[in-house]
């Protein structure tokens, strides 16, 4: 009879850890902690798109919704509205934005993949500013060279974290 209940304990204690592992992976944030530490929290998406020439060389951590990706001979160019952030560094889903940012890609990305409506985080190096028309209006853009990103999919984007459900399973006696 001790040895029902201390193989027991020993799955209990096997189903746990397993379980604070994956909820522990399931938690992480979009953008590495190490990468992270290059942000300067001095910088504020307002205080950017205010004066992004103040800002060139400053590394920020900034995230919204694709509006659309050019691409060019070498190089990819996205524009992105932005939106706040959550604790995970996703983009929140609201109509709260301070104003678009422009996202310089060494090479080429898909543009069917990087696709407008899709949400971004990025972790990028200002660049300083561009000057291009929306509509009829000269707008200035802020620009970042990308030094870590992550592209959300809808399934990593909608939805609770955590799934909970009932299976099917055996009684114990």
């Amino acid at each position: 009879m001790n040895d029902f209940y201390t193989e027991r304990l020993m799955k209990l204690k096997t189903f746990s850890t397993i379980a604070l592992m994956v909820f522990t992976v399931a938690c992480g944030s979009a953008i590495p902690k190490e990468s992270l530490r290059q942000v300067d929290p001095g910088i504020t998406f307002q205080g950017l798109i205010k004066d992004p020439e103040r800002y060139r060389g400053k590394v920020i951590l900034v995230g919204g919704q694709i509006v659309s990706t050019t691409v060019h001979e070498s190089e990819s160019w996205v524009e992105v509205l932005q939106q706040p952030l959550d604790w995970k560094q996703r983009p929140q889903n609201t109509d709260a934005s301070y104003g678009r940012f422009l996202v310089r890609f060494q090479g080429f990305l898909d543009p069917v993949i990087y696709a407008a409506g899709k949400k971004i985080t990025v972790l990028g190096e200002v660049l300083g500013e561009k000057v291009q028309p929306i509509n009829e209006m000269a707008y200035t853009y802020a620009v970042l060279l990308p030094r870590e990103h992550y592209l959300w999919t809808p399934e990593t984007y909608g939805g609770p974290s955590i799934h909970f459900g009932i299976g099917v399973g055996g009684v114990i006696r």
